[in-house]
Order: C-alpha cells, then sequence, then structure tokens
C-alpha cells in the first residue's frame, strides 16, 4: 500500500497516526507532480491527500482511509464495540474535520503580518474556542476522547492541537487548554511511535510558519 502525504498536512498525520497504532507499514509517498497535479489526479482522481492506493483501489478522506484500514486490520480496532460508542467516536472525528480544524486553518492566510486582519485573527481564534467547547460537552475522555483506548476520535487532534500552540505563539494569542489535553497528549504520545511522528510535525509546523513571517 501507498500513503501519499505531505508533512505538513494535519489530515495526512492523521492517517499515519491510525497507520502507526496498527503497526501497519506502508509506502509514504509525496503525490508525483505535487499536490493536484495532473500526474497525481491520474493516481488519485480527487487530487487530494492524504490518498491511499491499495492495488488499483485509491482511497481519499482520512476518515474513509481510517474505517477501511479498521476493516483490513481488526486489531487494534479503531472503532469501539458498542455502536453507541462507534457513532460517538464518529462524531467528534466529523466535528473535528468541520469544525475545529478549519478555524485554525482559517488563520494560515493571515500569518504574513504586511497583510494581517486582525480582526479576522480573533474571530479565527474565538471559533476555535468555541468548536473546542463543544467537543468537551461531547466526548468522553478518559484519557482518550472517547474512553480508555485510543480510537478515530483521537486521531485528528494531535496534528491539530500542536498547530494550535504554535499558531497562538505566531499571533500572541493563548487559547484555554481543557482540562483533559495533558493527560490526553500524555497517552497519545505514550503509543508506540506516536511521538517521534508528532516531534517531526512539529518541527515541519514551526518551519512553515517561520517562513511565513520576517
Amino acid at each position: 500500500m501507498i500513503l501519499y502525504a505531505s508533512p505538513l498536512s494535519s489530515y495526512s498525520l492523521k492517517a499515519r497516526l491510525a497507520l502507526a497504532y496498527k503497526g501497519v507499514a506502508v509506502d509514504i509517498r509525496q503525490p508525483p507532480g505535487g499536490y493536484r497535479s495532473a500526474d497525481y489526479r491520474a493516481l488519485v482522481p480527487a487530487g487530494t491527500i492524504p490518498a491511499l492506493v491499495d492495488g488499483d483501489f485509491a482511497l481519499t478522506e482520512s476518515d474513509a482511509i481510517i474505517e477501511y484500514l479498521d476493516e483490513r486490520y481488526p486489531s487494534p480496532s479503531l472503532l469501539p464495540g458498542d455502536a453507541r460508542d462507534r457513532a460517538r467516536a464518529r462524531m467528534v472525528s466529523r466535528l473535528h474535520d468541520f469544525r475545529v480544524e478549519p478555524s485554525l486553518r482559517a488563520l494560515f492566510r493571515e500569518l504574513p503580518p504586511a497583510t494581517r486582519d486582525n480582526e479576522a485573527v480573533t474571530r479565527h481564534f474565538n471559533a476555535f474556542a468555541a468548536s473546542l467547547a463543544l467537543i468537551d460537552q461531547v466526548a468522553r475522555p478518559d484519557p482518550f476522547l472517547c474512553g480508555s483506548a485510543f480510537t478515530l476520535a483521537d486521531c485528528g487532534f494531535p496534528a491539530t492541537l500542536i498547530l494550535a500552540r504554535r499558531l497562538g505563539v505566531a499571533f500572541g494569542w493563548a487559547f484555554k487548554e481543557a482540562a483533559w489535553f495533558d493527560a490526553w497528549d500524555r497517552a497519545v504520545r505514550s503509543q508506540p511511535g506516536f511521538d517521534s511522528l508528532l516531534q517531526d510535525y512539529e518541527k515541519v509546523v514551526v518551519d512553515w510558519i517561520m517562513s511565513r513571517q520576517p
């Protein structure tokens, strides 16, 4: 199997954490010809990352990739056994993808000080704080977001919280971290292979933010 990914993509890291959790080795590649190029679209019609190519089967969207891996490699599972718990894990993951992460991604365009819209910065950080407050209401941290085991619900948040902290430094903004953050972060980093992936990602994020500022 091949996973097309990029070092800065938070969703690429989301898929890579799922692969590491399951102990599944894949060939990690960057899109040939570049993101959304014709060469890449010939392999992955959507032209997006991450993308998993398994023989003649190409799959995009991180949650779809993770659930496919979960069915192909059932143990350890990334979805709980109970129907309601599985639904909760899917809900938390979707809320991350559609509410939490986009509010941070919107800040990328505001990094260059010369073109920065300070009102937009405040608006996006407030949206991020509100989306995290929603997660507080629907998750069940213990210490992972949906209980005692790492699940689909947890896969997207490590990259997002690294981005939040580093963007907060860049913009001089400190968000109020939820009570579950520290225990959750320790539990995530204790998973085999996770800490090195997260350290590598944080370095890429720091270098990228510095490149966008004088």
